[in-house]
């Protein structure tokens, strides 16, 4: 279990380097200067060894918390997760897969993002903390909010990056929320 949850920290840990090294100016990691395959492939790595980290964790550690199970199975863990599916399943389907792998596709303005800026983020946000819910363990509950975080943290930094390269963005985010 512990492996698994160092896998998931260590991914989110990452991404909040790549980030801060980024809004910062130091070096234009993320979004990259320009996209391309292993961009995408890195950015869907760390995404995805986020998630790993988190399910093993959770599985290894099952409702250690001894959650009721109207919790861990109904609203919260199950309804949430299918919730967030279809949310950051929206967001990935408008923005489309070059989008959420750091091509620049300028400022879309359709389907889910004429209402959130990041439904693709908020989307695995509330993934994240209904896999932890489901698996009912405080460890895979660390490894989801070390996650959010991270998401979170993107979506300011793309927000920023946004800002800077396209005029129009200012615009559009005073009309439409965050997430």
């Amino acid at each position: 279990m512990v492996t698994w949850l160092l896998v998931s920290l260590g991914a989110s840990a990452l991404w909040g380097v790549v980030l801060f090294v980024s809004d910062r100016g130091i070096a234009q990691i993320w979004p990259p200067a320009e996209g391309n395959i292993w961009t995408g492939a890195a950015a869907w790595l760390l995404t995805i060894a986020i998630y790993m980290g988190l399910i093993r964790t959770a599985t290894a550690d099952w409702n250690a918390l001894d959650l009721p199970g109207w919790l861990r199975w109904g609203i919260g863990g199950v309804g949430l997760s299918i919730a967030a599916t279809w949310v950051q399943g929206r967001g990935i389907t408008d923005l489309g897969l070059k989008g959420t792998s750091g091509w620049d596709v300028g400022v879309v303005t359709t389907g889910a993002y004429a209402h959130r800026r990041h439904p693709q983020y908020a989307g695995q946000v509330l993934s994240l903390l209904g896999l932890a819910l489901l698996g009912g363990s405080a460890w895979a509950g660390l490894a989801a909010v070390a996650g959010s975080a991270a998401l979170v943290y993107a979506s300011v930094v793309e927000d920023r990056h946004m800002a800077r390269t396209h005029p129009g963005f200012a615009d559009y985010a005073d009309r439409v929320r965050f997430f």
